[in-house]
């Protein structure tokens, strides 16, 4: 490729590096050699890159399935809280059920025993002979009695003999 200048000498282009571009005589082989190694060059890198690539979706996939695993896991651990959870609420339910139920149980005991007491006294202090059914008549009108003042606000341990003896006459 050759073009004519102004005072007509003929003017060779100059190449990409601001060197003159090779005689038209020159080998037309060295060009080819020099394209296909080119191209050779460009294959191997291209064929690299696709190679990473390839190497990277493996990676990925096995990523994906190790994710997919421990989603699974977390799952299982989920629902394994999840029963354990119920099941502690329920011992809780049981446990307050059972406490309530034993401290009832506990006040009325102790309620009794101060109705034996309040009782023990009256008797030992009027030196009464303890008949069974009178015992379980002035027991229980006690008892109502102690009941009452509960209800009403007065602690049990604050009722004296005195307070219940007109009930045992």
């Amino acid at each position: 490729m050759s073009h004519t200048g102004i005072d007509g000498t003929t003017v060779w282009p100059k190449t990409q590096f601001g060197e003159p571009a090779p005689a038209p005589d020159a080998t037309p082989w060295q060009d080819t050699i020099a394209a296909a190694d080119h191209a050779l060059e460009e294959a191997t890198r291209i064929q690299r890159g696709v190679e990473h690539n390839l190497k990277l979706m493996q990676e990925v996939r096995s990523l994906r399935e190790e994710l997919r695993k421990a989603h699974a896991e977390i799952d299982r651990y989920r629902g394994m809280h999840a029963r354990v959870v119920v099941g502690m609420r329920q011992l809780e339910d049981d446990h307050t059920g059972a406490m309530s139920r034993l401290k009832a149980e506990n006040e009325m005991l102790l309620v009794r025993h101060r109705v034996y007491k309040l009782m023990a006294e009256h008797y030992a202090r009027m030196a009464l002979r303890l008949d069974p059914q009178t015992f379980a008549a002035h027991r229980d009108r006690v008892l109502q009695h102690i009941l009452f003042q509960r209800r009403k606000g007065v602690p049990p341990d604050e009722i004296r003999a005195a307070d219940v003896g007109f009930l045992m006459l």
